[in-house]
């Protein structure tokens, strides 16, 4: 009898412990927090586990088939992926099956395409912070096979081209999963020739359709405000006017803004997508139209449109 009550005892208590584990459910609609439950894209399932730190991320398609099955180690104010993450498309077929640490690719991991067959493999190293030299790319192409079935790459090796609708052409060479010797492209802006060095860029030079050619030690620049981020939201700080209604019906959140920084450096195609209300929306476009042009991004030497997401918070005060 006494066997009896402690075991029941015992299993009340595993009861209980399991029932106080959390789940969190949200929607989502383009990607963004919907409250419609009746019109979303996919929605996210997070439940706690028996340790701590550590969460159990799942989505689903309206139709509840798996979009994603995954673990997190956080997930405000983004979410942090540790270990294996599994992608399915709506038909429920594997699309990629990947490896985190602490939130960045790691380890193996594997693509297919929407049938359900290899597409590539990649190897993500960690990164080196103290290296003293410039570092090889952290991924290495292992394996890559076209949609017809044929394989291009093996164990690292390999020749890669690539065509596109753009009449954009590029091919080179893999060595032990990087890119190695002269690489060579063609796109609308000109033809470009490059040199790597067991994956490392070593320089680039770009003859333009008049015959004008540009030299250059960085394959790609990322646009920059003048003086960096920081500086960029502090002008959006010093020149965001919170509009009276907002502050009379004390709004505060995220605006999450889409703009594409242009060749020239200005500002275009603003959006958000999604609005907090009472003129917070119009005076985020009012600011960013008026922002000062920021230093282009280039891709192989010249000058290219670069579409940036950001989030401007909101408090009232």
């Amino acid at each position: 009898m006494k066997k009896y009550i402690l075991t029941l005892f015992t299993l009340a208590i595993f009861i209980n412990a399991f029932a106080q584990k959390r789940t969190m459910v949200s929607y989502f609609k383009k990607d963004m927090l919907t409250e419609n439950k009746n019109d979303y894209d996919y929605r996210r399932v997070i439940q706690e586990t028996d340790t701590p730190s550590l969460y159990r991320l799942f989505e689903f398609y309206p139709d509840n088939k798996e979009k994603t099955v995954a673990t997190i180690s956080k997930f405000q104010p983004k979410i942090v992926y540790e270990g294996i993450k599994e992608s399915y498309n709506k038909k429920g077929t594997l699309t990629s099956k990947v490896n985190f640490k602490t939130g960045n690719l790691f380890g193996l991991c594997t693509y297919y395409y929407d049938d359900g067959k290899l597409e590539s493999v990649f190897q993500y190293d960690e990164q080196d912070e103290n290296a003293k030299i410039p570092e090889k790319p952290r991924r290495r192409w292992i394996t890559g096979i076209d949609s017809l079935g044929n394989q291009f790459i093996k164990d690292g090796n390999g020749t890669f081209k690539k065509a596109s609708n753009k009449n954009e052409v590029e091919e080179g060479n893999y060595l032990n999963g990087y890119k190695d010797g002269i690489w060579r492209g063609i796109s609308n802006n000109g033809s470009y020739e490059e040199i790597y060095n067991n994956g490392i860029f070593k320089s680039g030079i770009t003859t333009l359709p008049d015959g004008k050619q540009i030299t250059y030690d960085k394959m790609e620049v990322q646009p920059v405000f003048k003086g960096g981020m920081a500086e960029f939201y502090k002008y959006l700080g010093r020149n965001y006017k919170y509009p009276t209604e907002a502050v009379k019906n004390r709004i505060s959140g995220k605006l999450y803004v889409t703009f594409v920084v242009e060749k020239d450096g200005s500002l275009t195609d603003l959006s958000l997508k999604n609005d907090l209300g009472y003129g917070t929306k119009e005076e985020a476009l009012r600011v960013l139209n008026d922002c000062p042009k920021w230093s282009p991004g280039k891709q192989h030497g010249m000058p290219v449109r670069v579409k940036y997401n950001i989030d401007i918070n909101l408090a009232a005060q």
